[in-house]
């Protein structure tokens, strides 16, 4: 019954604690990492999408005390077995999971109030495990950056002319959905990211290159021919 409760009835939150767990580093990191490719993309604050502050769940009803009349319906176990649980904001009770639990927990016992405090706990653990994990993503994707910038390829004294580059390239080449892409996923701070962008910029000339491009005719260049000048067409 714990399972099913970890996975369906608060989603919102395991997806915070779970879905980032793929990232690593340092747990202890607070602070949003830089963005090398995209300056202006300002990155959510805590990194955790949205996720539910279970701090602020503490004064829920839990550790209350109990000045309610014997006559409320929360203290009391439903004969139905029909449970009505309140969410916070931002997540979504799955009532059909609640209501086929609700014979489990009315054979245990378990009035409204004491399912209520019992979600609020697993909510408030669940979104304190996904903001450690948002953290710990986050000090691994500044560590992308920061170990880009000291590379001897692309970064020290070459590190403003390869961003310059990349920038370009992603500019020209790019598109939407990619640059969301490398966003959500802080792929654009990992150094072999930033060291192929580096390079396809590095092979785009400006809007005017010298003698009209690939063509040498007077006509604007395609991008394909400026990457790629030996497959140039002919006449």
């Amino acid at each position: 019954m714990t399972a099913m409760l970890s996975r369906h009835l608060f989603p919102a939150v395991l997806r915070s604690a779970e879905g980032s767990g793929s990232g690593g580093g340092d747990a202890g990191a607070s602070a949003s990492p830089e963005n090398i490719l995209f300056p202006d993309d300002a990155a959510s604050p805590d990194g955790d999408n949205g996720s539910h502050n279970g701090d602020d769940l503490a004064d829920h009803d839990a550790g209350k005390p109990d000045d309610t009349k014997d006559d409320d319906p929360a203290d009391r176990v439903p004969d139905d077995g029909r449970y009505t649980l309140t969410m916070p904001e931002g997540i979504e009770v799955d009532q059909e999971l609640i209501d086929a639990l609700g014979p489990d927990f009315h054979n245990l016992g378990l009035t409204n109030r004491q399912a209520q405090q019992l979600a609020d706990r697993f909510i408030e653990i669940q979104g304190r495990r996904g903001r450690a994990a948002s953290e710990a993503w986050a000090g691994r994707v500044q560590g992308w950056a920061d170990e880009a910038r000291k590379d001897r390829e692309i970064g020290g004294a070459k590190w403003a002319g390869t961003v310059g580059s990349a920038q370009r390239a992603l500019s020209r080449l790019g598109t939407p959905a990619l640059r969301e892409y490398l966003n959500t996923s802080g792929g654009g701070n990992h150094p072999e990211m930033i060291r192929i962008f580096a390079k396809v910029g590095s092979m785009i000339q400006e809007d005017n290159p010298p003698n009209g491009g690939a063509g040498g005719n007077g006509r604007k260049a395609e991008t394909a021919h400026l990457m790629f000048p030996k497959d140039a067409p002919k006449g």
